[in-house]
């Protein structure tokens, strides 16, 4: 089974984007156009998540339905509390397993640190999960295995 963790595209501080929770921080083009790319470099990888789990934040919701339209079969999308950055590894992966075990491949879409403290959790290492960045996961064995990481700035603009 395959676990792609993906962290929400750039968004505008509060401020900027004139909101007044960080809840409501949507993407910015930057972040949409990012998410694209990195939505295209998983189709090119081969991957063929069934489902697109999110944060409810909106930041997190925008990525998930930009992902979702360049994935073939476009995959459910369904709001995930757990990711919503308050809980630690340990918990999160409780919460995860059961939809792990529904679905051969699933894409997690959330917020540092949350998403990197779950992959240094299950792959004993840690990585630089920018805005936008994926971390692609074999968790068929007894640890983790990685089978790539990158962020937006690593996928050439087409």
């Amino acid at each position: 089974m395959k676990l792609y963790l993906m962290r929400h595209g750039h968004a505008p501080s509060i401020t900027e984007a004139g909101v007044t929770r960080d809840y409501d921080r949507p993407l910015s083009e930057q972040g949409r156009a990012a998410v694209k790319r990195m939505a295209a470099y998983l189709v090119e990888e081969g991957a063929k998540p069934s489902v697109i789990l999110h944060s409810p934040l909106k930041r997190a919701v925008q990525t998930a339905e930009t992902a979702a339209a360049l994935l073939k079969p476009p995959p459910a999308k369904q709001a995930f509390e757990p990711l919503s950055n308050l809980l630690p590894p340990e918990p999160l992966l409780e919460k995860l397993k059961p939809e792990l075990a529904r679905h051969d491949e699933v894409l997690a879409v959330g917020h540092q640190p949350q998403l990197g403290e779950l992959a240094a959790h299950l792959a004993g290492r840690i990585f630089e999960l920018k805005p936008g960045g994926l971390i692609a996961l074999d968790l068929g064995g007894e640890t983790a295995k990685v089978l790539w990481s990158c962020n937006p700035q690593d996928i050439p603009v087409r």
